[in-house]
């Protein structure tokens, strides 16, 4: 079995502006940097007492299953999970851990983020309500 860290949680919105004030004004947490994407923003904060997880707020894609559909729920494919909901770990050996879930045949979507560094494999649980994206970039070897 894969040695997991947790690394964040995402939360899609469709105002990433309003939704970071609210976190940063009410709950305490703090910017920190975060990539630059064409056609959609985003907010990276973080608790200042927990600066190893974040949060990481995604502007809703219009183009995905709409709101209404969970993101394990039928016409919400794993393609469509890095712009959604989701929790996020790191591992360090990617390549072994997404061929132990081929293995069980689990469906799965694969992309490598605008850094070249950061690739991501994005699946469901079993009960379809979350997913997780694995990430090379946060590993200290």
């Amino acid at each position: 079995m894969a040695t997991l860290q947790f690394n964040h949680i995402a939360r899609e919105t469709s105002d990433v502006v309003r939704l970071a004030g609210f976190y940063e004004a009410v709950l305490g947490f703090e910017r920190v940097p975060s990539p630059t994407y064409s056609g959609f923003q985003v907010a990276w904060l973080r608790l200042p007492k927990s600066p190893d997880v974040l949060l990481h707020l995604i502007e809703r894609d219009p183009a995905a299953a709409p709101e209404s559909v969970g993101p394990g729920a039928a016409g919400a494919p794993p393609s469509q999970l890095p712009r959604r909901h989701h929790l996020a770990f790191s591992v360090a050996d990617y390549d072994g851990f997404v061929t132990g879930l081929k293995a069980r045949g689990t469906e799965l979507f694969e992309k490598t983020q605008p850094d070249g560094r950061t690739r991501q494999v994005f699946f469901f649980d079993p009960d379809g309500l979350f997913s997780v994206d694995h990430q090379i970039k946060s590993i200290t070897v």
